[in-house]
């Protein structure tokens, strides 16, 4: 008996929510589709309305297309720009590699940067123009144009009366490719060393 008591009140609870239910979802469809009535003297002075409404409407449409067309007047050119989704940091250890394999194996003189080495002497003869650098330890090594200086692939490319050109490579960060630097090692008088 008790066991059919407990299937009745279950029974009578979810009829009785099943009904709830339905009418609230019946009154809330009821206010949302009727409009509220106005009073008898409202009723004529919006059918003046209407006509005096169409105008700031059709403002609006006129407002709207004219922002779309300087939307669509704007057009964005990528050229010259960095990609915004490209890594700030890239690999640049593969790219130096590659660079490497290019040149060949290093000569002693790819190991030091250019401030490690110091421009000693400078000889003027054209084409066959010679210069000396010596390293930390006093070694020297003589330049001619086209020898390979530096850790960041410079060559010689012109030998003057005081000072040694050299174009060295470096990756671009921003764009990944490689670009040419002119360097100078100046040749310093014995006077302005002793300052």
């Amino acid at each position: 008996m008790n066991k059919i008591n407990r299937t009745r009140k279950r029974k009578s609870r979810t009829l009785l929510f099943t009904v709830l239910f339905f009418v609230a979802g019946f009154l809330t469809f009821v206010s949302g589709c009727g409009e509220q009535p106005k009073p008898p003297g409202k009723q004529k002075a919006d059918a003046v309305k209407p006509a005096a409404a169409k105008q700031p409407v059709a403002k609006a449409t006129e407002d709207a297309k004219k922002a779309t067309l300087d939307t669509a007047a704007y057009h964005y050119d990528p050229m010259g720009k960095i990609d915004p989704f490209l890594p700030l940091v890239r690999d640049v250890e593969g790219m130096s590699e590659q660079m490497m394999a290019d040149d060949g194996p290093l000569t002693p003189l790819q190991r030091y940067t250019l401030a490690e080495l110091k421009l000693v002497a400078v000889i003027v003869a054209g084409d066959q123009s010679k210069a000396m650098v010596e390293d930390s330890k006093g070694d020297g090594y003589i330049l001619s144009k086209g020898t390979l200086i530096g850790n960041k692939h410079g060559e010689v490319a012109e030998i003057k009366h005081n000072e040694v050109v050299i174009m060295e490579k470096e990756i671009n960060p921003s764009s990944g490719g490689i670009i040419q630097k002119k360097v100078s090692l100046i040749l310093h008088k014995p006077e302005e060393e002793e300052l």
